[in-house]
C-alpha cells in the first residue's frame, strides 16, 4: 500500500509539470517568431492586430499551463492548451507569416493523448493550415494556388496527417508495452512477496526444530542456517560462510579425524545417511551428531548444492553406554551366585542316594540354570563386542562353517532337515576364531531352529573380490517386512516365532552384527513370509589370501 501511494504521488507531480513542459517549446518558438516580425519591420511600425492577438494567446496559454492544477482535472482538459496554440498559429497565418510549421507541435501533443485527440489534431491542424486561404478565397470569390500558399494548402496538411497517425500508432504500441511492463512488474512484485513470505515461513519452521539444518550452494557456501545449527556451532556456521573454512573439528566413532576432502564432497552433494560423528568444540568437550546429507538437483539432474541435517545424539549415546554398563554390571553380579547354584546342583544330581523323583526335579533346575548362564554370557558378550572384536588371526571360514554344521547335525537330523554346503574360492579372513564361530553358529542355528520339519538349509561360501561372502538360506515361515529392520535389535524376536515352542533370547543376531561390524564387515537379512529367510555375511578377506 505505501508503495502504491508513493507511485501515485510521483505520477501527480509528473503530470503537474508535463503540461508546462510541453507548452514551453511552443512558447519559445512562437515568441522568437513574434520578435522577428518586429525586428524585420515587414509590416511597418508595430504588429498587425491579428499577430498581437496570437502573441497574447501564447502568453495566456503558457500562464494557464503553469498555474492550472492539472492533476485535479480530467485528462482531456489538457487538450485545451494545444488547441489554443493552433488558434495563435492561425492568427500569425492571417497576417501572412510563414508559421504553418508551428502546427506540428500542438498536433504532436494531441496525437499522444489517444484516438479521439488524434482525430481532433488532424482536423484542427488541417483547418488551421488551410483555413486562412479558404476564407480569403470565399471573400474574393476565387481559390488560387500560389507558391506562397501551396505549402499551407497541401504539404503542411499531409505532414500533419502523417505525423498524427504515426504518433498515434507509436503511442498505442508504447501504451501496450507500458501495460505489459506494468503487469510483469506487478507479477514480479507478487512473486517476490510470495518468495519472501515462503522464506520467512521456512526459516520459522527451521528455527523451531531441534535438529541443525544447513543449505549449501555448489561452492560450499552456507545459504541457509537455522538457529539450532548456529547455536550448536557457537556462531562459527553462519550464512555466507564457507563450510571448508568454518567447519568444526569432526571425528569418526573410532576417533580418527574426518578429512577435509570428505567435507568438500558433502558440500558438493555427496549423500550421507545417518552417519555418526563427534564434534569437538574444545579440548575434551565433544558432541555426538548423527549426520544426513542429500544433494539439491536442478531439472537437468545437476547438483545445485546440498542439504545437511545434524541431530545431537550425545544424550542418547550416553544413555546407551550407561545401559550397557548397567547390563554388564548386573550380569557380573548374577554370574557369581549362579555359578554357585550350578555347582551345588551338579553335586546334588550326582548323589547316588538321591531319590528318582528329586533327581528329575533337580535336573530340570539344572537345565534352566544352564539356560540362565547362557543368557548372562550373551549379555556380557553383547556389551563388549561393540568395541572389541577379539584377537586377529588368519581363519579359514570354510573350516568354521564345517565345524558348525557338524555341531548342528544332530538337531537337524531330529527334525529331518538337510543341510547343504557349497564353497568356491578362497575363504580366509582375519578374525578371532571364537567370535567368528559364534557368528556362524548363530546364523546356522537360527536357520535350523526355524525351518519346518523335513525342510532344507543351504549354506554358500564364495570369494567376491576382496570380500568373503557367507549366505545361509532356509525355507522356514519367513518374516514380515515390517519386522525385519528390528531383528538386529537387542532382545527383539519377530511375532511369528515369539509365541512358538522355539526358545530364544533375541540376542543372537544383535551379537552377530556387533562382531561382524567390529571385523569391518556387514550382515544383512532378507525374508518373505512363507518363503523362508536369507542371511548374508560379508567379511574382508585376509591380506594375501
Amino acid at each position: 500500500m505505501p508503495r502504491q501511494q508513493a507511485a501515485q504521488s510521483v505520477e501527480t507531480a509528473q503530470r503537474r509539470f508535463a503540461v508546462l513542459g510541453r507548452q514551453l517549446p511552443f512558447f519559445v518558438v512562437f515568441g522568437v517568431m513574434t520578435i522577428a516580425l518586429v525586428v524585420w519591420e515587414e509590416y511597418g511600425p508595430g504588429l498587425p492586430d491579428a499577430a498581437l492577438v496570437g502573441a497574447a494567446i501564447n502568453l495566456v496559454v503558457t500562464a494557464l499551463a503553469a498555474t492550472v492544477p492539472w492533476p485535479a482535472l480530467p485528462r482531456w482538459a489538457e487538450a485545451v492548451i494545444p488547441l489554443l496554440d493552433m488558434v495563435a498559429v492561425v492568427c500569425m497565418l492571417a497576417v501572412g507569416a510563414r508559421a504553418s510549421v508551428l502546427l506540428i507541435l500542438p498536433v504532436v501533443w494531441l496525437a499522444q493523448m489517444g484516438r479521439t485527440a488524434t482525430v481532433i489534431a488532424v482536423v484542427a491542424g488541417v483547418l488551421s493550415s488551410t483555413g486562412v486561404d479558404i476564407v480569403e478565397a470565399v471573400r474574393v470569390g476565387e481559390l488560387s494556388v500560389t507558391p506562397d500558399n501551396a505549402a499551407r494548402m497541401f504539404t503542411v496538411p499531409a505532414a500533419i496527417i502523417a505525423v498524427a497517425v504515426s504518433l498515434h500508432l507509436s503511442e498505442r504500441r508504447s501504451t501496450a508495452r507500458r501495460q505489459l511492463l506494468a503487469g510483469q512488474s506487478a507479477l514480479v512484485e507478487e512473486l517476490l512477496a510470495e518468495t519472501s513470505l515462503d522464506r520467512a515461513r521456512l526459516e520459522g519452521v527451521l528455527n523451531t526444530i531441534d535438529a541443525g539444518v544447513a543449505v549449501l550452494d555448489p561452492r560450499g557456501t552456507l545459504v541457509v542456517v537455522n538457529r539450532a545449527l548456529r547455536d550448536a556451532s557457537r556462531g562459527a556456521l553462519t550464512v555466507g560462510a564457507r563450510l571448508a573454512d568454518s567447519a568444526p573439528t569432526l571425528f569418526t566413532p573410532e576417533g580418527t579425524p574426518v578429512p577435509a576432502a570428505r567435507l568438500a564432497a558433502v558440500a558438493t552433494g555427496e549423500p550421507v545417511e545417518r552417519r555418526v560423528v563427534w564434534w569437538e568444540h574444545a579440548s575434551g568437550e565433544r558432541t555426538a551428531l548423527r549426520v544426513s546429507t542429500a544433494p539439491l538437483l536442478d531439472d537437468d539432474g545437476e547438483s545445485e548444492g546440498s542439504v545437511i541435517a545434524l541431530h545431537d545424539i550425545t544424550d542418547e549415546l550416553l544413555a546407551l553406554s550407561e545401559r550397557d554398563d548397567f547390563v554388564s554390571s548386573v550380569s557380573h553380579e548374577l554370574r557369581t551366585p549362579l555359578t554357585s547354584v550350578t555347582g551345588y546342583l551338579d553335586l546334588a544330581v550326582d548323589d547316588p542316594d538321591l531319590p528318582p523323583h528329586l533327581r528329575s526335579y533337580l535336573e530340570v533346575a539344572e537345565r534352566n540354570a544352564g539356560r540362565l548362564r547362557i543368557l548372562i554370557d550373551n549379555l556380557l558378550l553383547a556389551a563388549r563386542t561393540a568395541s572389541d572384536a577379539g584377537s586377529r588371526e588368519d581363519v579359514d571360514l570354510r573350516a568354521v562353517v564345517e565345524d558348525v554344521v557338524e555341531s548342528q547335525a544332530p538337531r537337524a537330523a531330529d527334525r529331518d532337515i538337510t543341510i547343504d554346503v557349497s564353497a568356491s574360492g578362497g575363504s580366509v579372513v582375519s578374525a578371532d576364531v571364537g567370535r567368528l564361530t559364534q557368528v556362524v553358529d548363530n546364523v546356522v542355528s537360527n536357520a535350523v531352529k526355524y525351518t519346518h520339519r523335513g525342510g532344507h538349509v543351504g549354506i554358500a561360501l564364495e570369494r567376491d573380490g576382496g570380500k568373503v561372502r557367507l549366505v545361509v538360506e532356509d525355507d522356514g515361515p519367513g518374516i514380515a517386512t515390517d519386522h525385519q529392520a528390528r531383528l538386529f535389535t537387542r532382545f527383539y524376536r519377530a511375532p511369528e516365532v515369539r509365541h512358538t515352542s522355539v526358545q530364544g533370547t533375541g540376542l543372537g543376531l544383535h551379537i552377530s552384527r556387533q562382531i561382524v561390524e567390529a571385523l569391518g564387515g556387514s550382515i544383512a537379512l532378507s525374508s518373505e513370509p512363507g518363503r523362508g529367510t536369507c542371511v548374508e555375511v560379508l567379511l574382508p578377506a585376509a591380506e594375501g589370501a
